[in-house]
């Protein structure tokens, strides 16, 4: 097949530390769907980091290195903060909505 992609891009996951500060801080309790909240902070610190012109020198334009960096939370602290202010609505689309924005946006600003 042509055009097939052999390598998926690995995501890194967050830290124990960032974990447990996403969840507590946005008030989530233990039936509270907080696996999904952090899989969909992952997800949109991998867009925030993706859209840096920094990783993109660091990374030579190879996406799938971004798995070398570990905890994006760790790297991007502004945009966590930002996640967790969106994450204490419970609401996973304003979540979602601030990826969107950063990549429309050309990042964070």
């Amino acid at each position: 097949m042509e055009n097939q992609v052999s390598d998926a891009i690995k995501v890194p996951s967050l830290c124990t530390k960032h974990q447990t500060l996403l969840v507590h801080q946005a008030k989530y309790k233990e039936s509270d769907p907080w696996q999904a909240l952090i899989i969909c902070a992952n997800i949109v610190l991998f867009q925030a980091v993706t859209c840096d012109a920094r990783t993109h020198e660091q990374t030579a334009g190879d996406i799938n290195r971004v798995s070398e960096f570990g905890c994006l939370a760790c790297r991007k602290p502004d945009a966590f903060g930002a996640i967790v202010e969106a994450a204490k609505s419970h609401d996973l689309g304003k979540i979602k909505a601030l990826g969107e924005q950063w990549i429309a946006n050309g990042g964070l600003k």
